[in-house]
């Protein structure tokens, strides 16, 4: 089978026609992968080989726009979502941590959230009922910034991504919002899809766990045509399962094919799309009596069984590549998705003054989501007085519509009561007597320029700036209401790394984030007027170094995050709020990641995070954040066998550490538990064949993972165990 052409230039070392100005109206979104590195998957775009004239930025890749294949073991030496291009992370003024593939495999994940244990920094958030992991925070920030291939996926409520059609995960540390646009200043997760391979080739597995879980899965690739200018990637994903908490069952759909068409040597489109159906029953957690755990046993369900949520997500993606000549190129992308949510829940609201008796509400909803997006970036490398450039500049339009269907119950007037200690489900739904229905549109333009400066051999500098034109519109139908509100920001970064050596980088950081309040939360509880936007401010200084060839990746970083104007109270319009709050977090982290030698593999990782209030109109200064340890840490580590008769068996665990947390925001002392868990795996590859068992929570230690208030704490898992199966032709 023949390779797919790569996009160097007809005749290396000599440029071709084209150049920068054709490209000013172009490009593609960032941070998709371009293809396979294993010998049998490969596609050869990130292995291209340029000429580069001058001393433009050194170690920049040469590749298409943000593109990078997949990383071999556990392998962190490049990533995108720090620059949108490809560029060793030794040169880049930013820590972007990254879970490849074969993390993914080795934990046996099926969600991306499962591989968030193993992330230093990331912290979870309210999970919506299971329905999301679109609330975590990073480095003591709380965040719902989450991308496929430098898109938005969090808009609208769609299903918690699933890791079969995921080939990796990058964690960006601070601030993205000079790339990324309206965020959050702690950072982000870009999640990187699998592309079409010129290898042919076809890989089933099963997958069999506690609480009834089964799944299968197909990955397949190849080339659909004799020359191999057209190559195809399809995966699938389906399942069900019980839970380790009563009655809370689920299944799961995944279709994803990608279409790539190599044009020319120097044009490629890519057409990919992803369709996901999930049902869960909607599950609050457990409660805390008196702001103390323990007391009912965590497989305990306080809803109503047989009540599920149904969500679908459909997603395109189309991406244009072409390279004018050896110093640049363009991408044009477009992200469409259209999604909904429907379903019913019974969740607390209440405890009565015996303990043991709860007040519930009745919830029916039904989201609805349409979303476009186009990008246009170019790159290009060119010298200015010995001075080398790598030059990114970008173009984006969003446009968002929602619809938010929402009924409940009066818990006061109709309590759907509940015995905690002795539940008798099945009671008389409570009418729904509080609806609201709203319509929201957000659109955004924005333009962004980008440039990494090689300065000298020891020198490099990145500079860079977002402006962001946004514009939103609310309808409130039931109470009528509207709320617009149009919104101007810029967004720097800088940053300066020096590397006295090779293989040693020291580096500093600063940048800025801008959030606007919008949504049905933040207009249902401003007074009539539009609420101020989140601002943020982050900045870090830190060291990376290669050590054991290149191959293992450490990094140190202190850091300090600020964000103002994040909603509060306002003490005389009660029921109402102000963007009147100021947080921060300030804390250093170190992280190791990649191959001790060809046998030995590690993630590793420790935070310490000091996250409180800073100015609020009810909480006290000092008050820490909601589900943010001071200190958390995690080591996944596996040994594989490299030759004689074991040889493909590997054998490994991981730690997960979180110290003492508070347990909702309002500062009433409720804190959640430290813990700490062990996982151990093991696999067998023989041939096409790979065995593996994976036990989560080893030792069966009760914990929880987080709460939004002593109504709703998530616990995690006790002890469960996974086999997998994989055979590949």
């Amino acid at each position: 089978m023949r390779p797919t052409p790569s996009f160097a230039p007809s005749h290396p070392g000599r440029p071709r026609r084209g150049g920068p100005a054709l490209a000013l109206a172009a490009a593609l979104s960032a941070g998709t992968p371009a293809g396979e590195a294993r010998a049998q998957e490969s596609v050869a775009l990130e292995e291209l080989s340029v000429e580069h004239r001058g001393g433009g930025a050194a170690g920049t890749g040469s590749g298409p726009i943000g593109l990078i294949g997949p990383t071999p073991g556990y392998g962190a030496g490049r990533a995108v979502s720090g620059t949108k291009t490809d560029t060793p992370q030794r040169d880049v003024p930013q820590v972007v941590t990254v879970a490849p593939r074969e993390v993914i495999t080795d934990l046996a994940a099926t969600r991306v959230d499962r591989v968030f244990n193993y992330m230093p920094g990331i912290a979870q958030q309210n999970n919506f009922g299971g329905l999301s992991i679109f609330s975590y925070a990073i480095r003591g920030t709380t965040t719902s910034e989450l991308y496929r291939n430098g898109f938005p996926l969090n808009r609208g409520t769609p299903p918690p991504p699933d890791t079969q059609n995921v080939e990796r995960i990058e964690v960006l540390k601070g601030p993205g919002a000079g790339l990324f646009g309206r965020s959050d200043p702690g950072g982000l997760v870009n999640i990187i899809t699998k592309q079409p391979t010129a290898e042919r080739f076809l890989e089933m597995g099963g997958l069999w766990g506690s609480f009834e879980q089964f799944r299968g899965t197909v990955d397949s690739g190849g080339a659909l045509n004799a020359d191999g200018t057209l190559l195809y990637r399809f995966n699938l994903a389906a399942g069900a399962q019980n839970s380790f908490r009563d009655f809370v069952n689920g299944d799961r759909l995944l279709v994803a094919p990608v279409i790539g068409w190599q044009i020319t040597p120097d044009t490629r489109v890519t057409v990919e799309t992803e369709f996901l159906r999930n049902r869960v029953v909607f599950d609050r957690g457990v409660i805390a009596i008196n702001r103390r755990l323990g007391f009912l046993p965590i497989s305990r369900f306080l809803g109503e069984p047989g009540q599920s949520t149904d969500q679908a997500s459909d997603t395109l993606q189309v991406r244009l590549d072409h390279r004018f000549d050896a110093d640049w190129q363009m991408r044009l992308a477009t992200s469409f998705n259209t999604g909904s949510l429907e379903g019913e829940s019974a969740e607390i609201r209440a405890i009565a003054a015996d303990n043991r008796t709860v007040s519930r509400d009745r919830n029916v909803r039904d989201y609805r989501w349409d979303v476009a997006i186009g990008q246009a970036e170019v790159v290009g490398r060119f010298d200015t007085a010995g001075i080398g450039h790598t030059v990114l500049l970008g173009f984006e339009r969003e446009s968002t519509d929602s619809r938010v269907l929402y009924l409940r119950s009066n818990f006061r007037t109709s309590p759907y009561a509940l015995d905690i200690d002795a539940p008798v489900y099945g009671q008389a739904r409570p009418p729904l007597t509080l609806p609201r229905n709203n319509l929201e549109r957000v659109t955004n333009t924005a333009l962004y320029a980008q440039d990494q400066i090689t300065l000298g051999p020891e020198w490099k500098a990145l500079l860079g700036v977002r402006f962001d034109f946004f514009e939103d519109s609310f309808r409130e139908r039931i109470p009528r209401s509207r709320t617009d509100q149009s919104r101007a920001a810029a967004s720097p970064r800088a940053g300066l790394v020096y590397q006295p050596l090779p293989e040693l980088s020291l580096y500093a950081n600063v940048g800025t984030s801008f959030r606007p309040n919008i949504g049905p939360d933040a207009a249902a509880v401003s007074p009539g007027r539009p609420l101020e936007p989140e601002t943020g401010l982050g900045y870090e200084a830190g060291a990376k170094t290669e050590l054991f060839g290149g191959n293992l990746l450490v990094t140190g970083a202190g850091f300090r995050v600020e964000r103002r104007n994040v909603l509060t109270p306002d003490p005389n319009n009660s029921g109402f709020s102000l963007a009147a709050g100021a947080v921060r977090s300030q804390g250093f982290e170190l992280t190791a990641q990649g191959q001790i030698t060809p046998a030995i593999k590690v993630l590793a990782g420790y935070v310490f995070a000091d996250a409180a209030v800073t100015r609020d109109n009810v909480l006290p200064v000092g008050a820490p954040l909601i589900n943010i340890p001071r200190h958390s840490g995690s080591l996944l580590a596996v040994h594989e066998v490299q030759e004689g008769a074991w040889r493909g068996f590997g054998l490994g665990g991981g730690v997960r550490a979180v110290g003492e947390r508070a347990g909702d925001a309002a500062g009433s002392g409720f804190v959640l538990p430290a813990y700490i868990a062990v996982d151990a795996l093991s696999y067998y590859r023989y041939g096409n064949l790979r065995f593996a068992l994976n036990v989560e929570n080893l030792f069966d230690t009760t914990y929880y993972e987080s709460s939004n208030n002593v109504f709703r704490v998530f616990p995690g898992s006790p002890r469960r165990l996974t086999g997998t199966l994989t055979v590949r032709f």
